[in-house]
């Protein structure tokens, strides 16, 4: 599982998970030495695939994951 970095390939996996009924989801988050969280990673499964999300990658728009 290679992680997810760019908007088109979050937006794919966002539609694709979003056919299922349940789709879990995990986060990582940076608290430390910060005022609010900045999240770092997401990781999201479905019964067909699991994907991981690099949050912090270069131009990436989260709209799609937030949708």
């Amino acid at each position: 599982m290679e992680p997810i970095t760019t908007t088109k390939e979050l937006a794919a996996a966002c539609a694709r998970l979003a056919k299922h009924a349940v789709v879990t989801v995990d986060t990582e988050f940076l608290r430390e030495t910060t005022y609010f969280p900045i999240l770092c990673v997401a990781q999201l499964a479905s019964d067909d695939e699991a994907v991981v999300v690099d949050a912090l990658a270069e131009g990436l728009d989260l709209a799609p994951f937030f949708s």
